[in-house]
Formats: structure tokens, C-alpha cells, sequence
């Protein structure tokens, strides 16, 4: 005889993971599984110029053509003949001292911004420096002279242009957005919401309940494991989601990937359960969670998490960006405000225990009428 396997809370825990794991990766679902994943990556490749293509399309710097013609003109006017072949000369000069200079100008992410205008502009007079010895052999003394004073009011110019809200991000910014505002702000928190406010609808829906509360586990017990068994899944599924939208980043040559995948992985392994429990919570309180969902985020997340005062700490995303900010590529492009780190985790840690066990409470003492739920 083999020994009979006792109800406990690992045994259905095994077993329920095993039911998640198996149903997730039917021959009907895996389609559409694998076509979800790539959507936002696909996205990134489409939005984001590698920095060749970039610097291609817009240079920070000016049109060279144009600059030139400016200096044409200035020769003109003080009857100072330049020839076809200079003409030439300095346009491959600036061409070229243009794209070397903004081919580090992403460079050094974890900076601040008035350290990162800094660099920037040691970098504009770093060129420009280049720019007027290269010329010295192309123009004569008196074009020179025309050049050193036009070159001068020119990266005075650019350097204007330089503000720690016109930083030129504008190569890596989609990327960003993307990673934050559209997947971790919004895709990450409904997916998670969906996923378990369902645990125990999906249930009344089908009227399978009845056959999983009369086995010897408690109603608590039941919606603890099936919490614990989703979430382990939406972590690895959303870890998968994750590096997908990293290696798009690194294809195109997004700097700073390798500081901000671990605080990013670490943040998204308190966020997951936070939000999952959530959903647990407003699941059994509506059957219309969705909706619930998206009138808390206004309310709680959008509305009082943005308030400058102490309530501020009710947002789950408040203390989520407080986190992410330690990064400072994600705090020079959002302008977060850097918290305490030890309030952030611990109100990502409490918020499931707080959310589940609401849940729980409300699973043990609320009595379903299958009937009715299926017609919902």
C-alpha cells in the first residue's frame, strides 16, 4: 500500500502550482503568450534609433551645411574670398568632430543634472577647440581670424541650448518610457491585477469552488496558495518580460543597461506581490475589479500619492519610484525624490501581508451562492 498524501498547506501549495504552471502553457495559449511578450520589445526597436541612425537624423550641434553658409556669408561681407576646396575641407571637419563628440554624449548616466550639463559643456568647448586647430590648416591668417570669432559665437550658441530639461536625451528617452511609464507603471500593476483578482471568481465562474472548499484545507488557506502559486508565476513571466525589453535596449545601444537591470529586477521582485495582493483584495470584494483597480490608481496612486505630505506613503508607486530612483539615469529623466530605502521595502513587504490577509478574512466569512455568481 503507498502512503496517502496528508492535505497539507505544501501539499497544496505543489499541487495548485502545478495546475497554474501546466494551464499556462497550453498549445491554445502559447501563441498568444509568446505574441504578448514581444509587443512592447518590438516597440522599443521601432521607437529607438541606434546612436548611428541618431546621429543620422539630428545633431545637437547644428547643420554644418547651414553653419557653413553662415560663414560664407560673413567672409562675403568682409571681402574675404573662401575657396570651393576649404569650403569642403571644413564641412568634413565638422562632420566629423560633430559625431565624435556626440558619440559619448549619453555617456556616464549615473550622474546628476547639473553634473551631466557640466560634462556636456566641456564637451561643446572640447570640440570646438578641436574644430579651430583642424582649421588652421585649411584657412589662411586673415580667414583665421573670421573663423575664430565665428566658431566662438557658434558654441556659445549650443552651449545656451544646454538646460537640465533640454539635456539631449532625446536618443534614449522612448526606451525609458517604455521600461517605466507603459510596462512597469501600468502593464506590470494591471497584469498582476487580473491574474489574481480572477483566483477566486474564476472559480465561482466555472462553480468549482465547491469541490475545492470540501477537501480538508481552510477557505484562508486555499486563497493563500493559490496567491503564493500565481505570484510565483507572474514572476517568472514577467521576468522573462523584463530581459526581452533589456536585450531590445541593448541592441540598441542604450548606456547604462548593466547598472539598472539589478535595482530594476530587485524592485520588481517587491512589486509583483504587492500588486498581486492587491487584486486578491479587490477580487473578493467586486466582481468588477478591473475597474476597481483603475479608480484606485486614480485615486490612491495618481491623486494622493501625489500630494507633498506624509499621505503620500498610502502610493504603492510612490514608494516604488523612491526605490528606482537610486538609479540616476531614472532620477535625472523623472525628477523623483529619493526616500528612505528601508521605508520603501518595508511598505512593498507589508502591503501583500496587509492586502492577502484582507482577502483572506473576507474569503473565510463571505458566503457565495454559485447560481448567482455564474450569471454575473
Amino acid at each position: 500500500m503507498t502512503a496517502r498524501q496528508l492535505p497539507t498547506f505544501l501539499n497544496a501549495l505543489k499541487a495548485i502550482w502545478l495546475l497554474t504552471w501546466k494551464t499556462q502553457w497550453t498549445t491554445s495559449r502559447l501563441p498568444i503568450r509568446v505574441g504578448t511578450l514581444l509587443v512592447l520589445p518590438a516597440l522599443v526597436l521601432i521607437t529607438v534609433y541606434s546612436p548611428q541612425k541618431w546621429s543620422q537624423r539630428q545633431s545637437f550641434f547644428g547643420d554644418p551645411d547651414g553653419q557653413l553658409d553662415s560663414f560664407s556669408r560673413r567672409l562675403g561681407r568682409r571681402q574675404i574670398p573662401i575657396e570651393p576646396a576649404q569650403k569642403a575641407s571644413l564641412r568634413q571637419i565638422l562632420q566629423e568632430e560633430y559625431a565624435r563628440a556626440q558619440s559619448s554624449w549619453n555617456e556616464g548616466p549615473d550622474e546628476s543634472r547639473d553634473s551631466r550639463t557640466k560634462r556636456l559643456q566641456d564637451q561643446v568647448d572640447a570640440c570646438g577647440q578641436k574644430i579651430v586647430e583642424r582649421a588652421k590648416g585649411v584657412l589662411d591668417e586673415r580667414q583665421m581670424t573670421e573663423f575664430q570669432s565665428w566658431e566662438k559665437r557658434t558654441r556659445a550658441t549650443t552651449i545656451a541650448r544646454l538646460s537640465p530639461i533640454q539635456t539631449p536625451w532625446g536618443r534614449t528617452t522612448p526606451f525609458y518610457h517604455w521600461l517605466i511609464d507603459f510596462y512597469f507603471f501600468m502593464i506590470l500593476p494591471l497584469t498582476c491585477v487580473r491574474a489574481c483578482g480572477a483566483l477566486i471568481r474564476d472559480e465561482l465562474q466555472a462553480d468549482t469552488l465547491g469541490f475545492l472548499v470540501t477537501r480538508p484545507i481552510s477557505r484562508a488557506r486555499l486563497l493563500i496558495v493559490k496567491y503564493i502559486a500565481q505570484v510565483a508565476w507572474l514572476e517568472m513571466l514577467l521576468l522573462v518580460e523584463t530581459a526581452l525589453l533589456f536585450a531590445a535596449g541593448a541592441e540598441r545601444q542604450i548606456p547604462g543597461l548593466g547598472g539598472l537591470l539589478p535595482l530594476l529586477l530587485c524592485v520588481q521582485v517587491l512589486a509583483i506581490p504587492a500588486w498581486s495582493a492587491l487584486g486578491a483584495l479587490l477580487g473578493q470584494i467586486t466582481t468588477r475589479y478591473m475597474a476597481t483597480a483603475l479608480i484606485y490608481g486614480a485615486v490612491v496612486e495618481m491623486g494622493i500619492g501625489r500630494i507633498p505630505t506624509n499621505i503620500n506613503a498610502l502610493s504603492l508607486l510612490r514608494h516604488i519610484e523612491s526605490l528606482l530612483s537610486k538609479n540616476g539615469t531614472l532620477e535625472t529623466i523623472f525628477s523623483w525624490e529619493a526616500g528612505a530605502t528601508w521605508i520603501a521595502v518595508s511598505a512593498l513587504v507589508l502591503a501583500p501581508l496587509i492586502f492577502v490577509g484582507a482577502a483572506a478574512l473576507l474569503f473565510s466569512v463571505i458566503e457565495y451562492h454559485p447560481s448567482a455568481e455564474m450569471q454575473k
